[in-house]
């Protein structure tokens, strides 16, 4: 399309990209949750007391900090499928918080998860997902 003004013709062009809509954001942060494997699921639950099974909500069901830091580190492939979480990957999330300056999610649940971990003896790669 071309906009005259001022005896010069212009091309308006459309924006690049429409930001994601509601509904669009809360199906991409249900499948985040789809993303954890039954050990992120069993550690979450250790660790916070809350279960995140494959029909968990989001929006209902009000998952924590923790779950929620899980399940995008998952889901934007930065864990892996078959990666196991483990102390050193949990320490070093942190402290990538720590270093950008940002309130890290696992702040408070950081030494319950370290404890359990250290409890639960090596984590094994994953070969199911």
């Amino acid at each position: 399309m071309t906009v005259s003004g001022l005896g010069t013709t212009r091309t308006h062009y459309p924006p690049l990209s429409a930001p994601p809509r509601r509904a669009q954001v809360e199906k991409n942060r249900n499948h985040d949750f789809e993303a954890l494997t039954p050990s992120d699921r069993e550690l979450i639950f250790q660790v916070t007391g809350q279960r995140v099974g494959p029909d968990f909500d989001p929006e209902k069901d009000k998952p924590t900090s923790f779950a929620t830091a899980l399940a995008a580190e998952r889901a934007t492939g930065h864990l892996a499928p078959g990666q196991p979480v483990t102390a050193v990957y949990l320490k070093d999330l942190h402290h990538r918080y720590q270093r950008a300056s940002a309130p890290s999610p696992l702040g408070s649940y950081l030494d319950k998860a370290l404890t359990y971990l250290a409890a639960s003896g090596p984590r094994r790669i994953d070969v199911s997902a």
